[in-house]
């Protein structure tokens, strides 16, 4: 500052005092300013500290008075950082994109394959900052032919309604609901729709997400089992959440899509568990347990968010338990087909259907000399079918170039992974 202004005026007409006034002026507009700016993201993680530490729940209701114990006290704790929501939860929620991302390369690979337009339903959608991030991977507005947000929380929601209404995007539905009596039949018949009711009623979903969500649904039992008969016979279903979990309550599953990662010491389980619990996320391992037994495993994936003390947290992508399609995405190959291949241990293996197997294989233990012909792939899908769990994750591939693999195996794991 000094130097311009004896740029600007000959340096015997600029008296000393009045250069270190201005240079001081100078000086403590950049330091203001440097406060407003720190002031403004300060301020910001205060209230999200506030809302999440501080904060006590209040259990009455919202401003209709019509709101559920679950709902109010979902208001209790976002109606005061709604509108700080995404710039505080871009370290804390990992895993999200990832999420997106994989389940854009399966949507994308049916729209390959003839499929029409989907349709995608965001359980616990909060703002809509996932709908907004998937156009990054396919275009929202002409890829999606409809898209329902559903949330708990009016606050969150009003915040996704005015996203979407600037973003332009008239396919995106918000939907202030519980998740567990959400529906097209009714929710379509709210809005202008040509659909008629017989058309309502046999509307499925080809996509079904949940990001941070599951872990805070108090009846997630109930939603997961809605969710089987809301999401359509070849469609995606994914998840990213938190978890703790130990390697004794896993160790036995082929259908989980592989342990790596998986295992969580004991103090990060008792510490997480019980820290989350403050804030009504839990933490506990049914859920993930209950959604893989629920639905077939694509894949998994266990990371740390390191960033903030290593807490554990989960990607996973699924399906139907009977999805097991073809290249041609043709429906009713319902187990392993042509899964043992001419070469080592897998020749062609016919198609083994649910109801069948119950019957007809009921005693296939008993023929140990057949079932010693056939591939270890054969052997777990009949072994998973027998004890009603899903088929290992290899089956529900969209392209099977893989044999089987058993990561437990002690020959597997002799050298420490």
């Amino acid at each position: 500052m000094r130097s311009l202004v004896s740029e600007l005026l000959p340096p015997s007409s600029i008296p000393e005092g009045t250069l270190v006034v201005v240079s001081g002026v100078s000086g403590l507009l950049v330091i203001l300013l440097a406060l407003y700016l720190s002031w403004r993201n300060l301020s910001v993680y205060w209230r999200f500290f506030y809302a999440c530490f501080l904060k006590p729940f209040d259990h009455s209701s919202t401003s209709d008075g019509k709101a559920t114990s679950q709902q109010a006290a979902l208001e209790s704790f976002y109606r005061s950082q709604a509108g700080i929501y995404d710039a505080t939860r871009a370290t804390l929620l990992r895993g999200r994109e990832d999420m997106l991302r994989l389940a854009a390369s399966q949507l994308k690979h049916r729209a390959i394959q003839g499929q029409p337009k989907p349709i995608w339903v965001d359980i616990g959608g909060g703002t809509g900052y996932n709908i907004e991030k998937m156009n990054a991977f396919v275009p929202i507005a002409e890829f999606f032919s409809a898209i329902y947000l559903v949330d708990l929380s009016p606050s969150l929601c009003a915040v996704a309604r005015e996203r979407f209404a600037a973003l332009g995007w008239n396919n995106v539905h918000v939907v202030c609901e519980d998740a567990r009596t959400f529906s097209f039949a009714r929710t379509e018949k709210a809005g202008p729709s040509s659909k008629s009711e017989s058309q309502r009623h046999h509307t499925k979903a080809d996509y079904i997400s949940m990001s941070y969500s599951l872990s805070m649904i108090p009846d997630f039992y109930s939603v997961l089992d809605s969710m089987v008969d809301l999401l359509a016979p070849l469609g995606v279903i994914s998840c990213v959440d938190f978890y703790v979990q130990s390697a004794s309550s896993y160790s036995l599953r082929t259908f989980t899509g592989g342990h790596h990662l998986r295992h969580v010491n004991w103090f990060s389980r008792f510490f997480w568990r019980n820290w989350f619990r403050f804030d009504r996320v839990h933490l506990d391992e049914g859920r993930r347990d209950y959604l893989e037994h629920r639905f077939g495993t694509i894949l998994n994936v266990n990371g740390r968010n390191y960033k903030l003390g290593g807490i554990p947290y989960y990607v996973w992508l699924g399906c139907q338990r009977t999805a097991t399609s073809t290249a041609t995405g043709t429906l009713g190959r319902e187990a392993a087909e042509r899964i043992d291949a001419i070469a080592t241990e897998s020749p062609y293996l016919s198609p083994v259907h649910y109801a069948e197997t119950q019957r007809a294989n009921a005693d296939a233990a008993t023929h140990a000399a057949t079932l010693q012909l056939r591939s270890k792939g054969f052997e777990a899908a009949i072994l998973n079918l027998a004890t009603n769990v899903p088929l290992p994750s290899f089956f529900y591939q969209n392209e099977r170039w893989r044999l089987y693999y058993d990561e437990t195996l002690p020959k597997h794991t002799q050298f420490g992974n």
